[in-house]
């Protein structure tokens, strides 16, 4: 028997409350927290039955160009393969078109295969900071509100027609934008450990602000080696991709409320496209290689702390590791999937359970706790 045909139309008045119930089969229970289903909004249909959804919206960038971003895009698992989520977008980038919009964008994380892949084959790339300052200098605050790349951890902006893709002969390149987006990670960490040091009104002591403003450099760049490590040889060709929006919250956090966030990043291929199925295997040990090295970090600091072995050192690292450790393990779920928990929940529960007995042991062990 043939599928049922699928219908793409808009949504229809008394279907928001169906289409709710659809995201969260897609993206989870917490997801229904922040979703809207928008003024532009289409639905795939299959035999009478909701299995899918996108949500559009457009948005002035400047006198002369118009912003348009996919905000949502999702189908029912068991709707997954059969074209529903490439019809909804197509049907999204035709109403672009309609509304004259010059630059789309989509917000994907860095490791969504699926959403990478479906987007590269329409024209998508992603795009770097450096070429979102070029292109959009000081409209890039506008683009990022209208696109909903805020506060979205762990994602990528995503462009149509950008021109960020891999080329031969542009290796050297793409790793010199990796390593630049690594030591701005690291200058940024450290910077906003200043900040945070003068919004609690320290004391302005050398021999306590340098280990401090080290300390999340130290924690990023291990986590960042581990899993560099872990998929060498894999016979890929990875990158570094700075969390930005990710930096923008740890900076917030910092400034306003005095409290420290780590935003690592995350190691991907330099292509835009690839097999999820193939290389799910080399993302999941990349993903227990670097919560592995954040956690014995972790314990390694605390352990300096309790013998008091370079504690000045020791305490912020301890502090940082096990506020990494507890995003990257401890919450698999949305919107915290970027980080490395939801691949080690997916792949092996026990070992899973194993990083988390230690990291809540670590935080039930520390001062304060």
């Amino acid at each position: 028997m043939d599928p049922p045909a699928i219908v793409i139309r808009p949504l229809a008045s008394g279907e928001r409350r169906a289409l709710a119930t659809v995201m969260r089969r897609s993206f989870g229970g917490l997801a229904g927290v922040v979703f809207s289903s928008g003024k532009t909004t289409f639905v795939a249909v299959a035999a009478g039955r909701l299995v899918g959804g996108a949500v559009a919206g457009t948005f002035p960038i400047d006198g002369a160009r118009r912003g348009g971003i996919v905000k949502w895009l999702f189908t029912l698992p068991e709707a997954r393969g059969s074209g529903v989520a490439s019809a909804l977008l197509d049907r999204a980038l035709a109403w672009f078109d309609e509304q004259g919009v010059t630059d789309a964008f989509a917000c994907i994380e860095a490791l969504n295969a699926a959403s990478s892949n479906r987007f590269a084959r329409r024209g998508f790339a992603p795009l770097g900071f450096a070429e979102q300052l070029r292109r959009f200098g000081a409209r890039l605050p506008r683009v990022w509100w209208h696109a909903n790349h805020v506060v979205d951890v762990g994602h990528v902006l995503w462009h149509r027609g950008a021109a960020e893709g891999i080329e031969p002969g542009r290796d050297a390149a793409e790793r010199a934008r990796g390593l630049g987006g690594l030591a701005a990670t690291l200058a940024l960490h450290a910077a906003f450990a200043a900040l945070l040091l003068l919004r609690r009104g320290a004391d302005v002591d050398p021999s306590a602000w340098v280990p401090f403003l080290l300390a999340p450099a130290v924690v990023v760049g291990v986590r960042t080696a581990a899993m560099a490590l872990a998929g060498a040889g894999s016979g890929v060709v990875l990158r570094y991709r700075p969390w930005e929006t990710g930096l923008l919250l740890a900076g917030a956090i910092a400034g306003l409320f005095g409290g420290p966030f780590v935003a690592p990043g995350s190691m991907t291929l330099r292509a835009r496209a690839w097999s999820p199925r193939s290389l799910e295997p080399l993302w999941v040990r990349m993903a227990f290689a670097g919560a592995i090295a954040t956690v014995a970090l972790a314990v390694l600091a605390a352990w300096g702390v309790a013998a008091g072995v370079a504690t000045s050192f020791a305490g912020p690292v301890s502090t940082y590791a096990r506020i990494l450790a507890t995003f990257d393990v401890l919450l698999p779920f949305f919107p915290m999937t970027a980080f490395s928990g939801r691949r080690m929940w997916a792949a092996s529960r026990v070992g899973w359970a194993a990083l988390a007995a230690i990291v809540l042991a670590l935080w039930a062990a520390s001062p304060g706790a």
